[in-house]
């Protein structure tokens, strides 16, 4: 790479898009208006993702399959998480061709026909095997886990932004913390699975390859490529 196109990579890594900035605001007045929405949200939150370890089932069942729980969830999710990937990843080089307002809705479409896609895969798969109680604990525990560290990779994002101006290096405090909701999620899911899915473990390990593994590290791939 020549001199002239590093010093405009900089320059643009430096100066925050708008769009960011009032994103993150948009993100901040969500957040603020779920809390007023859902009753005792941060518990609701911590018993949902401690699913995996509860010694007994009635200890979250008051929050399970919560949809105004779920909706809030998947939207703050993907919108965080597409403010958070259009922050650090915005020289892509898939969206040479966009303006950078186009190009942030574009990576929000793409995160949110992915989670679509991941819901729809899950009802489908449980469907067949007639497994829904393990499909709503499996939703509930990961949409509980996205919100918590949506929460926190958006409070990152907010600083680094508003406070550095993304010159810092908060981006590898971001990417730990995903690093370890990757994990937490791969975990938690085999510990449902294992404990509530009544198939042979083989059963248990196609859908973790398939449906868990597959797309982490596809994600990991495009992240570390464009770091």
């Amino acid at each position: 790479m020549n001199g002239p196109n590093i010093i405009t990579e900089l320059i643009l890594r430096y100066e925050i898009p708008n769009v960011i900035k009032f994103s993150l605001l948009i993100a901040l007045l969500v957040i603020a208006l779920v809390y007023v929405l859902i009753p005792n949200w941060f518990l609701h939150i911590k018993l949902l993702v401690l699913i995996p370890v509860q010694r007994f089932q009635w200890q979250s069942e008051k929050y399970n399959e919560n949809s105004v729980f779920r909706l809030s969830s998947f939207f703050t999710s993907t919108f965080v998480f597409s403010i958070a990937i259009f922050s650090y990843l915005s020289s892509l080089k898939w969206f040479d061709h966009y303006s950078v307002v186009t190009t942030f809705f574009v990576i929000y479409g793409c995160i949110t026909v992915l989670f679509l896609l991941k819901l729809a895969l899950d009802y489908l798969y449980f469907f067949l095997h007639k497994a829904k109680k393990t499909m709503n604990l499996i939703i509930d525990f990961q949409y509980g886990l996205n919100q918590l560290f949506a929460i926190i990779i958006g409070s990152v994002t907010l600083i680094d932004v508003f406070f550095f101006s993304l010159i810092s290096n908060l981006y590898i405090v971001a990417l730990t913390i995903l690093l370890i909701y990757l994990i937490l999620r791969f975990v938690g899911t085999t510990i449902i699975l294992i404990n509530n899915f009544n198939y042979p473990i083989l059963t248990v390990i196609v859908y973790l390859c398939t449906f868990e593994i597959l797309s982490i590290m596809v994600f990991m791939k495009v992240l570390f490529d464009n770091m």
